[in-house]
């Protein structure tokens, strides 16, 4: 408060009190967020408020395009893929089922699911990841089968890429729904179906039929891919943050080498007022003076003649900045400098653990929260519903999921790690089994044969309870 305002108040206590209220909303709003104020530093930092369709749909086709460029092209991002698809799938991710009966029909359905008849189920589940994560998003289409077919269950399943969206496709529909980048929905934004070509729109083939796109309901089709954002309704590649970065390094590491070899091809300089002089061996080809330096030569220059060696400075910095940038590169896709680049020349085992329990965070978080309940569940249902007609099967059973197992960074500390936990009732059995990749009844259903086997050729079978529990008394006491 100013002498100004005492003044003012005296005569108009109203105009005081609003200058007071004006300078108190001029001070909150000098103390708001930095990164909210305009200034010589943010004046080039344009962020307008759009959804996510509305950022998705302008840029997506280039992202995916060029995101299956790096996985092509660029060593980093190729290992990043098979790192990451490895990790989230490894030789599949299995369902549990208790009752006997479906279980076999499963085992036996696993190698007719795909619709092109090369893989099965557990090789399909490869593909969609990898296309998940390259492109961003996959279709899964179910193909339901007629009993001439031969099929045990009648129902196949094809991956196609996300490219058969016909992603121009927008419009209002008379019902109250309406149509966005090739997806339908109903009045109260439910998808109902999907609008897709019938052969892949980059295709080369002499059969094409036009890109006309066709509806499909949405019942017939999965579409997988990671929600980042409330109402996204496409996915995005998971190299979408790097890939200038990458492309920059590419450039880099391409014009070095560029200059290393220009550097190589100049060995010397010669000086001299006499037009003949040479140094070396002299030949003649299309005209052109080539000298070479044998090595081991000596030559004895003349009087007037000199030689200058192409000495060029050393490229300084190379490493560092290759380094950084593939740690920020790493970084970005979710997975560690160690796993994209294969160099463990830094790394101990306390650090190694701490990027490998981060990393197998962000993949069980794909797994359990996307993948499984995307397309395992949705495949799960519809075989049980489509097996339930033609083999008088139940459909209300309870499935359990089995990701990879997880291979230990130290195995000796690791397992002794969990029998403690086991032995302190921290875990259970069976969560320990399915952290491993197995299903604890099977597991004790070998262990069972096992035990018979033993028994049959009079040989101890080793037990490790007793361990366990000496475990669990000295813990106690």
């Amino acid at each position: 408060m100013t002498i100004l305002d005492d003044v003012i108040g005296y005569f108009n206590p109203t105009s005081k009190l609003s200058r007071l209220r004006a300078r108190r909303a001029i001070s909150i709003m000098q103390r708001g967020y930095d990164g909210a104020k305009t200034g010589r530093r943010s004046g080039g930092w344009i962020t307008p408020s759009t959804s996510a369709n509305a950022e998705i749909s302008v840029s997506l086709t280039k992202l995916r395009d060029r995101s299956r460029d790096l996985v092509r092209n660029n060593p980093y991002a190729s290992k990043a893929m098979r790192v990451l698809v490895s990790n989230a799938v490894g030789v599949g991710i299995n369902p549990s089922i208790k009752n006997k009966k479906i279980l076999g029909l499963w085992k036996q359905s696993v190698k007719e699911f795909d619709a092109d008849g090369q893989l099965d189920f557990y090789g399909l589940q490869r593909l969609i990841v990898r296309t998940v994560f390259e492109s961003g998003e996959c279709l899964v289409r179910f193909r339901y089968r007629k009993a001439e077919d031969g099929l045990l269950v009648p129902l196949q399943i094809q991956v196609l890429e996300p490219d058969y969206i016909d992603s121009n496709k927008t419009e209002n529909l008379r019902n109250g729904g309406y149509i966005q980048n090739g997806i339908e929905y109903d009045a109260i934004g439910k998808r109902v179906a999907y609008w897709l070509f019938k052969q892949h729109p980059g295709e080369v083939s002499p059969i094409m039929n036009g890109i006309q796109s066709s509806r499909i309901d949405a019942k017939d089709i999965i579409h997988i891919y990671e929600k980042l954002r409330p109402g996204q309704a496409r996915g995005v590649p998971i190299f979408s943050s790097v890939m200038m970065m990458q492309n920059d390094l590419d450039e880099y590491e391409e014009a070095t080498l560029v200059r290393k070899a220009a550097e190589a091809c100049i060995a010397a300089f010669v000086q001299s007022d006499d037009e003949g002089a040479s140094i070396g061996i002299t030949s003649t080809e299309d005209n052109r003076r080539i000298e070479e330096l044998a090595p081991g030569m000596v030559e004895y220059l003349s009087n007037g003649e000199s030689v200058t060696f192409n000495n060029p400075p050393a490229s300084t910095g190379y490493a560092e900045y290759v380094n950084n940038r593939l740690h920020a590169i790493a970084a970005g896709i979710g997975i560690t400098y160690e796993q994209m680049t294969g160099d463990l020349s830094q790394v101990n085992y306390s650090s190694i653990r701490a990027g490998t329990l981060d990393f197998r965070r962000e993949i069980e978080q794909f797994q359990w929260l996307t993948f499984i309940p995307m397309f395992c569940e949705r495949v799960m249902t519809t075989w049980l519903n489509v097996a339930a007609l033609t083999h008088n099967i139940k459909t209300d059973i309870e499935v359990e999921w089995t990701t990879p197992k997880w291979d230990w960074v130290d195995p000796v500390k690791d397992v002794e790690g969990e029998k403690m936990e086991l032995a302190l009732y921290l875990k259970s059995f069976s969560e320990s089994s399915r952290k491993r990749g197995c299903d604890l009844e099977l597991v004790l259903q070998e262990v069972e044969k096992d035990m018979k086997l033993f028994e049959k050729y009079n040989v101890p079978y080793p037990n490790i309870m007793d361990s366990l529990m000496r475990n669990n008394n000295e813990l106690s006491k």
